[in-house]
């Protein structure tokens, strides 16, 4: 955060990985017989990873007798077009029994139904597959899956998805048509063919288990006791922390894993691993529970393979697909975030102070020339990765968005660290980065305050930074088009010297100016550093001059320099693009460092107040804004900054001692209030 210039200035192991074979094993197998631990599934997020674990990993790895409430196998991840989703696609992992969704990735894991799972047997059922809160596409009633038992090539006769189609809830019509009254007490003897035709079999009522013990009013449905039982069963599950193991307590919300029953529960024929059996089958919006009374007690009742066999429906070639990101990228709303350090120090620490605060983004800046040590092309040795591995890993696993801003290039590339000479080497690099991380880091910012000669290199070029953005974009989105692209950000300064700094926004304009605007092809998003110095984040020069002493007669020592930059944006047609401040905030100290003298007048409590204004009036006035990154939170520990009195000290929000500024609490009571 440069001001001096403004004229005083894993758990997680598979991800996005080639799909693994459909699972084939049927509902009714004992899952004693299918893989455990050793093939337990890999995970698209550690937010999905979280729920499955807490059901399933008993069951995986033998600790528990029951069926799976996912399912042993990964089917496949990725992206599917969701027109309500942010960008208009989500994230999806399928198991063998459901689907689960992460239809806003940037919402808060801990505000509510953030991994859902869809309305599965739904969309089988009535064939409207769901691509929006309102939006169907009309396909064929899923007709050759069964619902239970094994594949129809070894199972023709067993009814089908389709079979349900005209005695299920599926609609406000079909809701009205086919409630039923209670009849807890009753016993369950209707069945059903693959035709859909509705006979009786009085005997099988007599089966223990096929009593109704429940009515659920809301759609008017009858549940036999077999499966109530099971929809209520307590545990063991795994606790919040993947290790400990809770006795009491219900295994799963049925509600949630499984939506409201659409159908009544029906006897049918099926063959289960190759031999013929009674099976009771019900269906409801996510799943279908089965009751094969022949299996051992623990496996009688199951989730039937809903996952697998939608997957089969959806996808009959076995491939997801990739949908277009939206154009341009956007978050859906204003989000907080911060700039931490996490190189060498203390990951679990950050992260706690990461979650205690309630942010939900962490840039961290990243040195190029510590990464790649030798310009050799075909050397693997020259990476060194392992500690920015076990950084982004970390807050992957912590389900932190991650912004990652690369600057200091090798000697061998750039004489004096600033943009290489070869800005095809930087291509590679980042290239390499976006591989490593794809869909873990989902932002990459293209240099920092490239308009300061300090870490651009002398002369000042945008001609250079533009073919730089060039190769970094298409190097970036070749390896992950879904990641953001984030134009560097532009130190707030009056100083115009091609050798020290060109103002930002007159180095804005110069960009847009450049080749008839070819920087737009480059960047999903403009990253900015607004000016703040002495200033309260409402005054502005030279309408509403702050209270000084000094640093009041420029427009770039005022946080509302982003409106300029934003005007400069909106003047060249990219008023569609978001903005986000990759860094911010206000220096308070007594004993500022020499050029930032405007610290001493800014106490804790005036730190505090103008930061939370800032978030505030972004959110109230800046419907453009996208990601406040605060700086900072941790540059001011001994274990980051060794020199007590660098400037980085000042504008953290962390005191040296380790103990939280009241600016901490301020931002800590705002992002923790946005789910």
């Amino acid at each position: 955060m440069k001001k001096r210039l403004a004229f005083t200035a894993i758990l997680i192991a598979v991800l996005l990985s080639a799909f693994s074979p459909l699972f084939s094993a049927s509902v009714g197998f004992d899952p004693f017989t299918l893989p455990t631990a050793s093939a337990a599934p890999g995970f698209f997020s550690p937010a999905i990873q979280k729920v499955w674990l807490k059901t399933d990993q008993l069951v995986d790895v033998g600790a528990v007798k029951r069926s799976y409430l996912w399912g042993p196998t990964r089917i496949s991840d990725g992206y599917e077009r969701y027109y309500d989703s942010p960008n208009q696609v989500r994230h999806v992992q399928y198991f063998d029994k459901s689907r689960m969704e992460l239809n806003n990735p940037f919402a808060d894991p801990n505000g509510g139904a953030y991994v859902t799972n869809g309305l599965l047997v739904k969309e089988l059922i009535s064939g409207q597959r769901q691509d929006s809160d309102t939006r169907f596409i009309q396909l064929t009633p899923a007709d050759n899956v069964p619902v239970a038992g094994d594949p129809i090539q070894s199972n023709p006769n067993s009814p089908t998805y389709a079979s349900f189609r005209n005695i299920a809830s599926l609609d406000l019509t079909s809701i009205a048509a086919q409630k039923k009254p209670s009849a807890v007490g009753s016993l369950v003897t209707a069945t059903i063919d693959k035709a859909g035709t509705i006979g009786s079999n009085v005997s099988l009522g007599n089966t223990p288990g096929a009593q109704i013990a429940y009515w659920d009013s809301n759609l008017g449905h009858n549940i036999p006791k077999a499966l109530w039982d099971y929809m209520n069963q307590n545990g063991p599950v795994l606790g919040a922390d993947n290790t400990t193991t809770i006795n009491g307590g219900k295994v799963f919300d049925w509600i949630y894993a499984m939506g409201l029953p659409i159908t009544e529960a029906y006897w049918t024929r099926a063959v289960v691993a190759g031999v013929e059996k009674d099976v009771l089958v019900q269906a409801f919006e996510r799943r279908v529970l089965t009751f094969t009374p022949s299996n051992s007690a623990a496996y009688q009742v199951e989730m039937g393979n809903v996952g697998a066999h939608y997957f089969r429906w959806r996808y009959p070639n076995g491939n997801i697909g990739t949908p277009a990101p939206n154009s341009p990228l956007k978050v859906p709303s204003l989000g907080y975030g911060i700039n931490a350090h996490l190189f060498y120090v203390d990951h679990t620490q950050v992260t706690g102070w990461v979650n205690d605060l309630g942010m939900r983004w962490v840039r961290q800046q990243i040195t190029w020339k510590d990464i790649e040590g030798a310009d050799t092309q075909s050397d693997p040795s020259r990476w060194n990765w392992a500690e920015l591995d076990t950084i982004v890993n970390t807050l992957y696993a912590n389900n932190t968005h991650i912004m990652l801003s690369p600057v200091g290039a090798p000697s061998f590339y750039s004489p004096n660290g600033g943009i290489p000479t070869d800005p095809n080497t930087f291509g590679r690099f980042i290239n390499e980065v976006a591989k490593r991380y794809k869909g873990k880091v989902e932002a990459y910012e293209i240099w920092n305050e490239q308009n300061l000669a300090s870490e651009a290199g002398k002369p000042i070029s945008v001609a250079k930074y533009v073919t730089l953005a060039q190769k970094a974009y298409s190097s970036i989105k070749s390896a992950d088009q879904y990641a953001f692209v984030v134009l560097g950000a532009l130190s707030p300064t009056g100083v115009n010297d091609v050798n020290a700094a060109i103002d930002d926004v007159k180095y804005l304009q110069q960009l847009y100016a450049f080749n008839s605007g070819e920087i737009k092809n480059y960047y999903d998003v403009l990253g900015a550093h607004p000016g703040s110095n002495l200033n309260p984040p409402d005054t502005m020069w030279p309408s509403n001059p702050g209270p000084g002493p000094g640093w009041v007669d420029n427009a770039s020592f005022y946080f509302r320099r982003i409106e300029q930059l934003r005007q400069v944006m909106v003047d060249n047609g990219e008023a569609s693009k978001q903005m986000w401040l990759t860094e911010f905030g206000w220096y308070s100290t007594p004993n500022p460092a020499a050029g930032y003298e405007y610290g001493r007048y800014i106490t804790e409590d005036l730190q505090a107040q103008y930061i939370s204004r800032a978030y505030q009036k972004a959110a109230q006035e800046y419907p453009w804004m996208g990601v406040m990154m605060l700086w900072n939170l941790n540059f001011s520990q001994a274990n980051v900054t060794a020199d007590a009195g660098n400037e980085k000290v000042g504008w953290a929000i962390l005191r040296r001692d380790g103990s939280k500024r009241p600016a901490y609490t301020a931002v800590q009571t705002l992002a923790r209030a946005v789910k």
